[in-house]
């Protein structure tokens, strides 16, 4: 679902038209609900991804992922787990036992970019997108009258129970095996 289809059907289920003069007025406001509601989603189900990346001698530096890094969960080199340890710089990370630049697949938590464009998907399975409408059309409805805002929280505890079935590891490869490392 893209931004402009969450857009229209926030305007839809609140009884507004969606031609193009009522999109132009309603995007600004609509998209940093939809943003918030990103934020809050990721911040539930902990989005993970896996690149790969090639040390700068034993140093890992997280800049170099293509999204902002919240937390490294694991680096692999030739399919075995690697220790790795903070240092003292933000965003880099000593891997003592891997070769001078070689490449690792480093799995970690990521956050999703904002939406600005149209076009632009967020970062969430797709069975998840239906929660930001929910999350659109109840911030909309709050700031209403008291008669309209007790509709408002029917869609925000629509949007909290889908958000309280979310679980942070739901997909990980390794969520259900326990690791032994010593």
């Amino acid at each position: 679902m893209t931004l402009n289809d969450i857009i229209v059907s926030a305007l839809a289920q609140l009884d507004r038209g969606h031609d193009a003069q009522t999109l132009d007025t309603w995007r600004e406001k609509l998209t940093r609900f939809a943003n918030e509601a990103v934020l809050d989603l990721s911040a539930a189900y902990c989005p993970r991804r896996t690149e790969e990346l090639t040390l700068d001698g034993k140093l890992l530096r997280t800049e170099r992922l293509s999204r902002p890094c919240i937390r490294v969960y694991g680096v692999k080199r030739l399919g075995r787990y690697m220790t790795f340890h903070e240092t003292g710089d933000s965003g880099v990370l000593c891997v003592p036992g891997a070769k001078a630049g070689s490449t690792v697949q480093v799995n970690y938590r990521f956050a999703p970019p904002m939406l600005s464009n149209t076009t632009d998907v967020p970062e969430l399975p797709d069975w998840t997108h239906g929660l930001i409408v929910c999350y659109v059309v109840g911030r909309e409805r709050a700031s209403g009258e008291v008669g309209v805002q007790r509709g408002g929280n029917i869609y925000f505890q629509m949007y909290e129970a889908g958000k309280a079935k979310l679980r942070p590891h739901m997909g990980g490869a390794d969520s259900y095996r326990i690791l032994n490392r010593w």
